[in-house]
């Protein structure tokens, strides 16, 4: 195996098992995956904030970079977390401490690019969400439906593997959606954003205003976009140039001293 390895993080409302095509491609190419389960997905009763996920993202890859480099892949939600995580664990500041290792390289995939101080929804509302995050305050959840997961999800899947993808999705924490972020890795660390165009409208046009404002917000290291036609989860619809395209992105990173 490579002495690169990949840190998986899935979005809102899934598991890990999402990575479950994607994984076998890019270990058939001699590399590692990992990937967490990040609490505020699924867990009974649901997190009050992100701050497991954060506690977890943190450990995985501090534990990897002892070692070996790593590249962060964040989906959808866990732009946010993975984002605001990695604070101290970069290629240069590992390599200042004496670790063998550290994160090279950030891959967006259609997620959450954000700055410093963003709440993607005031604390105790349901405030930016659309009609099928169906939210439930005296529960502390949002929920989507097994019928909006191939419109929000699964855009360019067929229905059969929609059903199937669907039993997985599990309520998400709302109090993950008021947690704000106090990090931007991407300010420091190589990233790379991947859009996807036959995602949802609305979601193709938010993730160009992500990246636009991200650009002109002052220091940033994000130096490719790639755009695909393929739905919200390409790592399932497409996985082998999913894979393909994180090894190419994460090996041509160059540490800046």
């Amino acid at each position: 195996m490579s002495g690169l390895t990949f840190v998986l993080l899935h979005g809102a409302w899934h598991s890990p098992q999402c990575w479950s095509r994607l994984i076998p491609e890019l270990e058939k190419a001699g590399y590692s995956a990992v990937a967490p389960a990040l609490p505020s997905s699924g867990s009974t009763p649901p997190t009050p904030d992100w701050a497991d996920d954060i506690e977890v993202i943190r450990r995985t890859v501090s534990e990897l970079i002892v070692e070996q480099d790593v590249v962060v892949v964040m989906h959808s939600f866990s732009g946010m977390t993975g984002g605001t995580a990695l604070e101290g664990l970069d290629k240069n500041t590992c390599l200042a401490k004496g670790l063998k290792g550290g994160v090279v390289r950030l891959i967006y995939v259609v997620a959450f690019l954000v700055p410093e101080g963003f709440q993607h929804s005031p604390t105790g509302t349901g405030d930016h969400m659309v009609p099928e995050m169906k939210t439930d305050l005296e529960k502390g959840t949002v929920t989507v439906m097994p019928e909006d997961a191939k419109d929000m999800f699964y855009q360019d899947l067929d229905d059969e593997t929609v059903v199937e993808l669907a039993k997985d999705l599990r309520p998400q924490s709302f109090g993950a959606f008021w947690s704000t972020t106090k990090h931007a890795a991407w300010r420091i660390i190589p990233t790379t954003y991947i859009l996807t165009l036959k995602d949802r409208p609305t979601t193709v046009a938010a993730a160009r205003h992500l990246i636009h404002t991200a650009k002109a917000s002052g220091t940033h290291r994000i130096d490719n976009v790639i755009e695909v036609g393929a739905g919200h989860s390409p790592f399932i619809s497409k996985p082998e140039w999913t894979a393909e395209t994180l090894i190419r992105e994460g090996t041509r990173t160059v540490v800046i001293s």
